[in-house]
């Protein structure tokens, strides 16, 4: 059976600033999420959060890109944006940027990740489905990259790569040019690794431009293992509108790695754009699911559930929250005090987004008005002492 995971994320409104998502907001679109299930538009399906996005989490037998399903999830968001309005939340509907999707939601504001694959019990290669969904909040769509890379690429932290024959025959990477802005097209490139490691690693050196979108095995070029969101919401919009916030779906075990060795990169903390106001680089936060943000600066924000299969497409009744785990706990408090220590150079350098981010903030205005009070000095001649 033909099964498709869908992962639709947004930012319809929340307590108090950017904090969370009310209970009102998640029972509706939770009742509706269940109605799905019992008229058989969804297999299956979960509602979370993290931080202040609302997470659409179904399977269902419609394909990526089913308008049936992307018109039920931004039906969602419109009744959690109205329950938010009603309750005088903050930031009612700021991820829904067009009064209606033509089709499905991508480009029009949320999060969207998919995969279709073959659910078979018979399989030799994939008789039980396990899977990871990682949502962000606070963060670029290039979040991902450092993890993606570390973990496929790079066998100083994925021994699977060294272990595992099937691993070892390495992966198609796809990674997309989030700035090209054409409405009816993207731009991306497909790499063979390990053979072009290095021509990947040039492009996520700039994760405001460059993300990866897919992942495919080599093993069975037909499966994917990898989704991410990757789209720009100030490209969408014209102006800043809140980061983009990206969620993942990653395949694992068997022929795909391991969980364990899928997190490992998140110990590090690794800078991503984004943080309050969308202006900063901060080290990212792993948390556990269903978080809001609550410390100092909007801290990036990324949550990690895991995730099994049955034959009909149904999720098990358990999930587990992997950085829910207390094994995070000294990552988290390196990460907090790294992000202590970096902010501490407040708005110098390095530690604010690019030029290029920055360009639709206000302070571009500032930057705007100062330059016509800038005037051009000439050099005055130099002056010769006498020769006496």
């Amino acid at each position: 059976m033909k099964v498709t995971l869908s992962v639709i994320k947004a930012d319809v409104g929340s307590i108090g600033g950017h904090t969370k998502p009310s209970e009102r907001m998640l029972e509706e679109v939770t009742q509706r999420l269940q109605g799905a299930i019992r008229s058989g538009v969804l297999l299956d399906g979960m509602v979370t959060y993290t931080g202040d996005d609302i997470a659409l989490l179904m399977s269902h037998k419609k394909g990526v890109g089913a308008v049936d399903i992307h018109r039920f999830a931004w039906d969602c968001f419109l009744a959690a944006t109205n329950e938010a309005r009603s309750a005088g939340l903050y930031g009612a509907g700021q991820d829904l940027l067009v009064d209606a999707p033509s089709g499905n939601v991508r480009g029009a504001g949320p999060a969207v990740a998919e995969i279709e694959f073959e659910r078979d019990p018979r399989s030799k290669d994939r008789p039980a489905e396990a899977f990871l969904i990682f949502a962000a909040d606070k963060c670029g769509p290039g979040a991902y990259n450092y993890p993606l890379y570390a973990v496929f690429c790079d066998p100083m932290h994925n021994g699977g790569l060294l272990l595992s024959p099937k691993l070892h025959l390495g992966f198609t990477i796809t990674v997309i040019d989030m700035d090209h802005k054409a409405k009816d097209s993207d731009r991306v490139i497909r790499l063979d690794v390990p053979e072009r490691v290095w021509d990947v690693a040039c492009l996520l050196q700039n994760p405001d431009r460059f993300a990866i979108e897919a992942i495919h095995s080599r093993y069975k070029p037909d499966e994917q293992i990898a989704a991410v969101s990757a789209t720009r919401l100030h490209n969408i919009a014209g102006k800043y509108t809140g980061k983009d916030d990206p969620v993942a779906i990653v395949r694992t075990q068997g022929i795909f790695p391991a969980p364990e060795e899928m997190v490992e990169p998140f110990t590090l903390g690794h800078f991503v754009t984004g943080d309050c106001r969308g202006s900063h680089v901060m080290p990212l936060m792993p948390v556990a699911i269903n978080t809001p943000v609550a410390g100092p600066f909007c801290l990036p924000l990324v949550s990690c559930m895991a995730f099994s299969m049955d034959a009909n497409g149904s999720f098990t009744k358990e999930a587990v929250d992997l950085f829910g785990n207390v094994v995070w706990d000294a990552a988290r408090l390196k990460i907090q005090q790294k992000a202590d220590e970096w902010r501490r150079q407040g708005f110098l350098g390095p530690t604010m987004a690019s030029h290029a981010e920055l360009a639709y903030t206000g302070i571009i205005d500032t930057l705007n008005a100062l330059d016509k009070e800038f005037s051009l000095r000439r050099e005055l001649a130099p002056v010769h002492g006498s020769d006496d």
